[in-house]
């Protein structure tokens, strides 16, 4: 969990890299360790700093946690843009995408925010809501953004652009999360590449106009 535009950004005070080191040193403790069984002097025996600090920057451990989930939610949402030239083959550009976002969807932040957010989706469903609104779902629209463009202008054929999002990014992450989310291994690059090329071939195959 890094500070976001680093190169262009000012030099960081020593309030806010104490900050910034509670955040990280809880990320880590949350999900190795679980949220329930971490307490503030865990925390603070990693970042360093005091229990009053804790507290003047989060105001409380599930104020701490709202700040890792929407740290890790903007960072996703800043890495996740896809630049794809309208025009571009369906294809090819459906290929860059999916891969794209396999591989942050699939990244070790990505499965740690997914566990956080279903693991405290009882006690916090604000945090859960707040991760599927600023993860999931925003990377929903923006696919479906630029299909329903494509649409418009005849080289693919849906009618309703969310769903065919939903399906074309469900063939590429859903089983993947889960058992990774379990522990299980991840895939590999080449087993990403495979699965997209696949992924590309079905829903061309349902909703191209063109050849691929």
């Amino acid at each position: 969990m890094a500070n976001r535009n680093d190169a262009q950004a000012r030099p960081a005070s020593p309030g806010e890299r104490r900050k910034q080191a509670m955040m990280e040193a809880a990320y880590s403790l949350f999900t190795e360790n679980g949220y329930a069984s971490v307490t503030l002097d865990d925390i603070i025996k990693i970042s360093g700093g005091s229990k009053s600090s804790l507290y003047s920057f989060f105001g409380s451990k599930e104020g701490l946690l709202k700040a890792v989930v929407e740290a890790l939610a903007h960072e996703m949402l800043e890495e996740l843009h896809v630049p794809v030239p309208l025009g571009q083959n369906p294809c090819a550009a459906l290929r860059k995408i999916g891969n794209r976002i396999a591989r942050l969807a699939l990244s070790d932040n990505a499965i740690n925010q997914f566990r956080l957010a279903v693991s405290n989706a009882r006690s916090r469903p604000d945090l859960a809501r707040f991760w599927y609104e600023h993860g999931p779902n925003t990377t929903f629209d923006g696919l479906a953004g630029y299909l329903a463009k494509e649409a418009e202008a005849g080289r693919l054929n849906i009618e309703d652009p969310r769903r065919a999002a939903v399906f074309f990014l469900s063939m590429i992450i859903c089983k993947d999360t889960l058992t990774m989310a379990v522990g299980m291994q991840p895939p590999s690059a080449s087993e990403i590449e495979e699965l997209v090329e696949d992924a590309v071939e079905v829903f061309l195959g349902a909703y191209g106009r063109e050849p691929s």
